[in-house]
């Protein structure tokens, strides 16, 4: 009876730390990962194509939406992301922590959201309407652009092209 209960004991405590372990560390290794097959290319945004079934490697995109994604790193400096949301479809620019875990989005429901924007990502400081706290510094944003038609996909390549990153 007694090597059941030390077995059992054991066994717990080898659950409860990998557990632990794979809470605590892997959406790190996660973001690690996309930072590595992006060539650690921070504060640059990446325009993605038409998504098809080659894009489904990590995720699987909805072939709905087109993809911006820009993996961020405020340790020097700030950095503003700007571009265009628009008025016809659904779009929003959301926000991750290196654990991909979401801390802000912004969409353009609210008509008042719609057309240009403009937010400054920074650590901590005195915070006004155009400045995102960020949770880590480093993270990254993606933005969607909901495609009504496939014919309407060029127009959203438009709206990518907008979007801009500058380190002040």
């Amino acid at each position: 009876m007694r090597k059941i209960v030390v077995a059992v004991i054991a066994f717990s405590l080898v659950a409860w730390f990998t557990q632990w372990a794979v809470i605590r560390y892997f959406p790190e290794l996660v973001f690690k990962i996309a930072v590595h097959r992006t060539r650690h290319q921070f504060n640059h945004w990446i325009n993605a194509g038409k998504t098809d079934a080659n894009m489904r490697s990590v995720v699987m995109p909805n072939p709905d939406f087109v993809y911006s994604a820009l993996f961020y790193d405020i340790n020097d400096k700030p950095v503003t992301i700007s571009g265009i949301l628009p008025d016809s479809t659904y779009a929003s620019v959301s926000f991750y922590d290196n654990r991909c875990q979401p801390y802000y989005v912004y969409n353009n429901l609210d008509s008042n959201r719609r057309g240009k924007f403009e937010f400054t990502l920074v650590k901590d400081g005195i915070l006004n309407h155009r400045e995102v706290p960020v949770k880590t510094s480093k993270g990254i944003i993606i933005c969607r652009f909901l495609k009504s038609t496939d014919s309407g996909y060029q127009q959203l390549v438009t709206y990518q092209k907008t979007l801009s990153c500058v380190s002040k």
